[in-house]
């Protein structure tokens, strides 16, 4: 790990770490790779079945590869937005309303 230091009259202050960085950035290039070879490995596939001299079956698996991506993809985004709905939900039934402390506070003011 990295650290950067800063030096006021002799002393020696920690400035940043970056080992969070690092998970971060080992993921993310984990991921790219992934996508890159998945993508490599799908237009592979697609130059030879269009270079064996069948372009319609090419194409009819280049849509249906379209649809399933489609499909999956909507239900992922119905999942990922329903629990980020709930998690809003639970926050707010949590921590409740804020207009609710500043009639409270209004109202002990009154009291005074």
């Amino acid at each position: 790990h990295s650290r950067a230091w800063c030096g006021a009259s002799g002393g020696m202050t920690v400035m940043r770490t970056d080992e969070g960085f690092l998970g971060w950035r080992r993921w993310r290039t984990w991921v790219l790779a992934t996508c890159t070879v998945w993508l490599i490995v799908q237009n592979l596939g697609l130059a030879l079945l269009l270079l064996m001299g069948r372009p319609a079956e090419a194409l009819a698996a280049t849509v249906a590869v379209a649809r399933t991506a489609f499909s999956v993809g909507t239900q992922l985004f119905v999942i990922a937005a329903a629990s980020a709905l709930g998690l809003a939900l639970a926050a707010w039934l949590v921590h409740g309303g804020g207009s609710d402390r500043t009639t409270a506070k209004a109202e002990v003011d009154d009291d005074r």
